[in-house]
């Protein structure tokens, strides 16, 4: 027979029941932050299949036209997705809806054309080669969660080679880059990344999103050259059966170039370009803004995919029909990568 008196019994049981209590609570406390950490791979799918089905369909070409299509498509890339919302919310301190907003990247390759012209190191004290070092670096933090292999192909307006795959930090190499030339945006354009990796490409499997970082006006090269560049690329790959998404743009402005923010404002404002291209706004000082990078990052990344991160200008842009497709803008429709070996017949 017990000799514990009733009171400390019920003492016992209330305790005992405090501790079970606490530990649920702890576990639904910790169950709860883990959730603040994570976007479900279903929200992930679910944003993946929108963007393909109702916003830039012609990705349908590449990814599957039906829903079972496209189940067994993403089904690797919501995963990646997932482990990449993970990464951005815990150790980059993004949101979660930005976090989920960036994992469409996923869905593409990315490759960057840089402008190297003097002027990146002979004005503002060389201050645009260190804001353009910032822009690399965490443009390839991002796309490197979104693709093991990073960024496909750095690549610069005025030199041979670059890197592909480049996954690390750009400080030793673009400090020892060798710097002079002119803005030949289209022509370059053309010659170090769409002719590699779109233009002709009968096995291009995932899109493309090119970005441009450029501190001047466009020089060297007819005037027009650049959007006739768009154009032609982007009518190619529809008659290639890739689709009118298949390239995206986004073009970035270091340094305050007054030439190099009316080249932004132009291409933003023209009829023809709108839906494939986007620009961050030119009042944008980007050494500055960089510090508010959760607002700038996914501009530069997914302005040019996503439609409510194009419209987030600070200058008005008309909704007129986009000649290429007979719709408008609004429609549904040191460290790391390989060296390029230049042929002779490229710069």
């Amino acid at each position: 027979m017990s000799t514990t008196p009733p009171v400390t019994r019920l003492q016992a049981r209330e305790a005992s029941e405090l501790r079970r209590a606490g530990g649920e609570q702890r576990a639904t406390s910790g169950a709860a932050e883990l959730e603040g950490t994570a976007v479900s791979s279903e929200k992930i799918g679910e944003r993946l299949k929108d963007l393909i089905m109702n916003h830039r369909k012609g990705l349908k070409n590449m990814y599957g036209q039906t829903k079972d299509e496209l189940d067994e498509s993403l089904e690797g890339l919501i995963k990646r997705g997932e482990e990449m919302a993970r990464k951005l919310i815990t150790e980059m301190g993004c949101s979660r809806e930005i976090a989920k907003e960036l994992t469409v990247l996923t869905l593409y390759d990315v490759a960057i054309l840089i402008d190297d012209s003097d002027s990146m190191i002979t004005e503002e004290n060389g201050k645009r080669k260190e804001t353009l070092i910032q822009f690399i670096d965490h443009i390839t933090e991002i796309c490197s969660m979104a693709n093991e292999s990073g960024i496909a192909a750095l690549r610069f307006m005025n030199s041979k080679g670059g890197k592909k795959d480049w996954t690390g930090k750009s400080k030793d190499y673009l400090d020892h880059h060798s710097y002079g030339g002119v803005t030949r945006i289209g022509t370059e354009l053309k010659k170090k990344i769409l002719d590699k990796f779109a233009i002709g490409n009968p096995n291009q499997s995932k899109p493309l999103l090119v970005l441009i970082v450029t501190d001047g006006t466009v020089e060297g090269e007819r005037k027009g050259h650049l959007k006739k560049v768009i154009q032609d690329c982007v009518n190619e790959r529809e008659g290639a059966g890739k689709g009118f998404d298949a390239v995206s743009f986004q073009f970035s402005r270091i340094g305050n170039d007054s030439g190099a923010a009316q080249l932004l404002i132009d291409l933003d404002d023209d009829p023809d370009l709108g839906e494939y291209i986007d620009i961050l706004p030119v009042e944008f000082d980007l050494e500055r803004q960089l510090e508010d990078k959760w607002f700038v990052l996914p501009k530069i990344l997914i302005g040019a995919i996503l439609p409510d991160w194009d419209r987030q200008d600070d200058h008005n842009i008309v909704e007129v029909p986009d000649l290429l497709t007979g719709k408008g803008k609004g429609s549904e429709c040191a460290g790391s990568g390989s060296e390029w070996e230049d042929k002779e017949t490229q710069a």
